[in-house]
């Protein structure tokens, strides 16, 4: 939740700042790119590094790394400084979710992991409530850089608490290998597993879809002077909440597709509402579907690469997670952006509502349970 609230105040914070500085509808889909590039990056890397340090000792250097960078943005004077930042601050972004959602699947029985990874990102869901309205108070009333030092002061509070936090025993087997096989293994069993392909693709999409909000709406809406923008992000988090609560019991009882099936349907919802939005009335309709999609999506999806791998390998399913979506967001967001400024917000949603309509097709081909377990 710590993580989170600083995280999502600097997130509709960028693109305004930065659009400060002058930059393009295009750059601001660069500097979200820069992100998630390092998130990717440092995401592939990090299992070799835990193996020799620890999560934990790792876990703490991620949230020092983040509470530097948060604090160290108003300091800066240009996009290109800017984009060096958000490379460093996505470093630590990759280190701390892939270890904290790794560790949370490690807290959860196999029969309630839906459900608990649902219970898990509650933390992300009441921060998205508030930290979105409390950044842009904050940056309208008194600037920028009050935004950034609350933020990085929830950053180093989440590092002390994991200070008070016990590790997960994971009993790990330890086959006998050559020497020839131990090499093998370093460069590929700490990197992927080919079991993730499929539900990749899916969170990969996932991404591309979320880039869109995530990135552009603050500017979408002072664009259109939409007065709603933090009730827009009351009502999508709100929203996102109260799923929560069920929708991981209903995956977990009756498969999967009870809640990726609706959760597509509801993210290609939300993108075509916003591109018809001309009104406020019209843009909170468009948060109470985007809450909903993400609410089914986000835990669900994640379970879905948990289950496929083996208890010692959810560290590379928790990474795999987190990469294909910055991954979506990293070609995403540019394009996206690119299309914005050629033929404007309206249709560059309804490109999103095309990448959503292929979550949907490809899931009835590709991704739906052969067999729903109890």
């Amino acid at each position: 939740m710590l993580l989170a609230l600083g995280i999502y105040m600097i997130v509709p914070t960028i693109p305004l700042y930065i659009t400060d500085l002058g930059a393009t509808k295009t750059q601001v889909g660069m500097v979200a790119t820069a992100f998630y590039v390092s998130s990717i990056i440092t995401r592939l890397m990090i299992n070799t590094v835990i193996a020799k340090v620890g999560r934990k000792r790792v876990l703490i250097a991620g949230f020092i790394l983040s509470t530097i960078m948060m604090s160290s943005y108003g300091l800066a004077r240009s996009v290109e400084t800017v984009a060096m930042m958000r490379v460093l601050q996505g470093m630590a972004f990759g280190t701390i979710s892939t270890i904290s959602g790794a560790m949370a699947a490690d807290f959860l029985p196999d029969s309630r992991r839906a459900q608990g990874i649902g219970y898990f990102g509650m933390g992300l869901v009441i921060s998205m409530t508030i930290a979105p309205a409390l950044a842009l108070y904050l940056r309208s009333n008194h600037g920028f850089i009050p935004v950034f030092l609350v933020a990085a002061s929830t950053n180093l509070t989440a590092g002390i608490t994991v200070l008070f936090i016990n590790e997960p025993r994971v009993n790990k087997p330890e086959p006998q290998q050559n020497a020839e096989e131990k090499i093998r293994a370093i460069r590929l069993r700490n990197v992927y597993d080919r079991k993730l392909i499929v539900p990749s693709i899916f969170v990969f999409i996932f991404g591309v879809c979320r880039s869109l909000d995530l990135n552009y709406i603050t500017i979408f809406a002072e664009g259109r002077s939409l007065e709603q923008l933090p009730l827009y992000f009351t009502i999508q988090t709100v929203t996102m909440f109260c799923i929560r609560f069920f929708i991981g019991r209903v995956a977990d009882k009756k498969g999967r597709s009870w809640a990726l099936v609706p959760g597509g349907f509801a993210m290609l919802s939300s993108l075509i509402i916003l591109s018809f939005t001309e009104t406020n009335a019209v843009l909170l309709i468009g948060a109470f579907f985007s809450g909903l999609g993400s609410g089914m999506l986000s835990p669900n999806l994640q379970v879905w690469l948990f289950s496929v791998v083996a208890p010692e390998k959810r560290g590379l399913a928790s990474a795999a997670y987190y990469n294909f979506i910055d991954i979506g967001g990293a070609l995403g967001a540019p394009l996206m952006g690119l299309i914005a400024e050629i033929f404007g917000f309206p249709f560059m949603f309804r490109a999103g509502a095309c990448a959503a309509a292929l979550y949907i097709m490809g899931y009835f081909i590709i991704g739906r349970e052969k067999k729903i377990q109890s």
